[in-house]
């Protein structure tokens, strides 16, 4: 009892001494993930120093100048003299501050309710978590958030949370209600992270990633769900090469044994190169395999410096899938950037280039413009962005496909379709208003009907359907005009809790309906509480 009232004794004293500008500074020169969510990554990006390699996110708090953090947390402070103000408007609820150590305790809500007009109960979530995050002396750092989800979701969106067999809810979890009504879901992320000198890093965790500038990704996005992964990562010169190792898992009834998911593993190299203090080049690939005649995790892959088609040719043409990419960003006067991706999935060089409807072309591109500070606005973002990705892309034989758990490591549209996308964003003080307006078209596959059209990155082309007249937004064509408004108020700028409201409108039509795409209007408004610390993921097509 003694040492209990020790520790709080010491807790209470060190929060006296180190106030809450000590721990700002502290977590801006940690290890930690700074949370990547769109708004914050557009405001901040225009803000940081050309040496940043910006593609590769979530980005980490040490490679920022921390004088960045602080001078918005600053600027957003109201400075409130009660302790229970402070912690609703200003800072964590539960900090232990000391000289070579920290810990925050936060809890996370999203709390929200509101109405579509094709649900006829009230539309809501609930989740409930808690999230811990700190630093061990100047090298290593940790987080971990575990939450609970309770919802009904708008009917667009909550068909394709019952569309798989386990189903799941796109961008979190596994849905564990047996209530149609209902979706009941977990989210866990975690890592801990260690930065030994001047030029490696080390992490471990479960979690997500995103390579690019763009609003979506041709490579990597965080449009799936969480997964375990092991990433190091090497600085110098001007160059940052990162390598990652992660296990996916395959949910189809079919693959799955004695109640366990079919595993399979992912190795990935990128490496950004900042040629000039203007013109960024990247170049990525990722190789997936899984346990074929008792291969387990591939020793060939571990090699961070190989070329992994090399190690894929020798483990059988079968035995795994790669995917290779390039991106590319350009510093225009005035905040402007323009950017671009190229992801290649397949290729024969000589169909490549003269045969355009080979079906073993398997590629897309993305090309996109940002502009911050717009017409000198401090605050105001726009962006305006193409994506184009060829039939089958991504998709493989066997379950090597570029996916996991239902859902597409990339583009969450996964192939056979293009996309145009505007968006729009501004923040004055604590208030913030942001936009996004997508409008695009995806080949389907037809109901009841065996051909696989390239949409669908679990469905891959049989031989027999294999051809020479393989085009864009073939087979089941759909469309959807989507527009997403949201604004709010900023509460607590150290959590990142808000208060917002928004609204989203939605048009699909398809030739043949299906499951998830129906030809109907849906309007959904709502309003809540959340700590933002991830995205959402209404723009599944």
């Amino acid at each position: 009892m003694k040492n209990i009232f020790l520790f709080i004794f010491l807790t209470v004293t060190l929060q006296i001494i180190y106030a809450q500008e000590d721990l700002i500074e502290k977590k801006s020169n940690s290890q930690l993930k700074i949370p990547f969510t769109r708004f914050e990554y557009n405001e901040l990006e225009s803000q940081l120093p050309d040496t940043v390699h910006t593609a590769l996110k979530p980005w980490h708090y040490f490679e920022i100048n921390h004088q960045i953090i602080e001078k918005k947390y600053r600027s957003l402070n109201l400075n409130k003299k009660t302790w229970l103000g402070r912690k609703i408007f200003d800072e964590h609820l539960f900090p232990i501050v000391g000289p070579d150590y920290w810990i925050t305790i936060d809890p996370v809500v999203d709390v929200r309710l509101g109405k579509d007009n094709l649900t006829t109960d009230y539309v809501f979530q609930n989740t409930r978590a808690i999230r811990v995050e700190g630093a061990l002396g100047q090298k290593f750092s940790f987080s971990s958030t575990i939450a609970e989800n309770y919802a009904r979701f708008p009917a667009f969106f909550n068909r394709y949370a019952w569309n798989t067999y386990p189903a799941i809810v796109p961008g979190y979890g596994l849905n564990k209600s047996e209530d149609l009504k209902y979706i009941d879901y977990p989210y866990a992320d975690g890592y801990i992270a260690y930065k030994p000198g001047k030029f490696f890093f080390f992490e471990l965790g479960h979690g997500k990633h995103f390579i690019g500038e763009g609003y979506h990704s041709l490579l990597l996005s965080d449009n799936a769900t969480n997964y375990p992964y092991f990433k190091v990562e090497a600085t110098f010169w001007h160059v940052k090469y990162t390598t990652m190792w992660t296990a996916y898992q395959d949910l189809r009834p079919e693959y799955e044994q004695d109640g366990v998911y079919k595993k399979k593993f992912s190795a990935i190299h990128y490496i950004s190169w900042n040629a000039t203090k203007k013109l960024n080049l990247g170049f990525f690939e990722s190789v997936i395999w899984y346990n074929a005649n008792r291969r387990g995790f591939d020793v060939n892959f571990l090699n961070p410096l190989i070329f992994f088609k090399t190690a894929e040719y020798e483990a059988g043409s079968n035995a795994s899938n790669t995917v290779v990419g390039l991106t590319a960003r350009y510093k225009l006067p005035h905040k402007i950037d323009i950017y671009g991706q190229f992801v290649l999935d397949e290729m024969t060089v000589d169909k490549f280039f003269g045969e355009k409807g080979y079906w073993g072309n398997k590629f897309g591109y993305q090309i996109g413009v940002k502009y911050h500070d717009a017409f000198k606005v401090p605050n105001l973002f726009m962006r305006l962005e193409y994506n184009q990705v060829r039939p089958y892309t991504y998709a493989h034989g066997t379950i090597t496909n570029y996916a996991h758990n239902y859902q597409a490591l990339a583009h969450p549209w996964g192939a056979n379709f293009k996309e145009a996308l505007f968006e729009i964003q501004y923040r004055k003080k604590r208030l913030f208003a942001h936009n996004t307006f997508i409008i695009g078209q995806k080949g389907f596959d037809y109901p009841n009907n065996p051909v696989a059209y390239g949409g669908d990155v679990y469905q891959y082309i049989r031989p027999e359907d294999k051809s020479n007249e393989v085009y864009l937004l073939q087979g089941n064509l759909g469309k959807i005009l989507l527009n997403q408004f949201e604004a709010g108020y900023i509460l607590n700028p150290a959590t990142n809790l808000k208060v917002f409201g928004g609204f989203i409108y939605r048009k699909t039509s398809i030739d043949q309906e299906i499951k998830t795409v129906k030809n109907e209007t849906d309007k959904y408004i709502y309003f809540g509480i959340k700590t933002h610390l991830w995205n959402d993921h209404f723009d599944v097509f």
